[in-house]
């Protein structure tokens, strides 16, 4: 009990983790998710079955949601897919592009699309299915100054739930409401 360690839950339904953030274990997310990756791959079914698993931290996608919605144009969106998670891809975009990374061997692909002023409904849409997945996007957004257009990317804090167990639950059922709570926000409507 004298080492540093926290607590945490899989939620097999949305493939994600709840991890109670606690001093002493790391001071960033993306320190957690390491060591977390680590952990797991370490285990023997990971070796032994050849599979490499990715522990990525969910970036919460409202400021960038925002700079959509609050735009007098998007002009350009790009977003990255890798292949190991498509449980919960866009079936639109993210999941043919998955697909297609593993197929060609790829690790990573970037698909970018152009236009004088794209749908902020689908890109939106596309947006939350990104962030779900722990991967990366960027806009260039026109806005109603008239200036150049401005680059938003879809990163910086992660989700973020309040857990609070009540006396008639264990704690790790309280860690697993939260968890998916947070995750259904992220895919769900964002509300402003």
């Amino acid at each position: 009990m004298r080492a540093p360690f926290t607590l945490g839950v899989f939620d097999k339904e949305t493939q994600s983790c709840g991890i109670i953030r606690k001093g002493g274990v790391s001071q960033s997310s993306s320190e957690i998710a390491g060591k977390l990756a680590k952990l797991l791959n370490s285990a023997p079914y990971a070796r032994e079955s050849n599979y490499e698993i990715v522990v990525e931290p969910i970036p919460d996608p409202i400021d960038f949601i925002s700079s959509i919605r609050e735009a007098e144009a998007v002009i350009r969106f790009s977003f990255t897919v890798t292949w190991p998670n498509p449980h919960d891809v866009d079936r639109l975009i993210q999941g043919p592009a998955k697909e297609f990374t593993k197929e060609a061997g790829g690790e990573r692909t970037r698909v970018e699309v152009e236009g004088e002023s794209l749908d902020k409904g689908l890109i939106e849409d596309v947006a939350k299915a990104v962030a779900a997945d722990g991967e990366q996007a960027s806009a260039s957004v026109r806005t109603g100054e008239g200036g150049p257009p401005k680059r938003v990317h879809l990163s910086g804090n992660p989700v973020v739930e309040r857990v609070e167990p009540s006396p008639r639950e264990s704690v790790f059922s309280s860690i697993l409401d939260a968890t998916k709570r947070a995750y259904h926000r992220v895919r769900g409507p964002v509300d402003l």
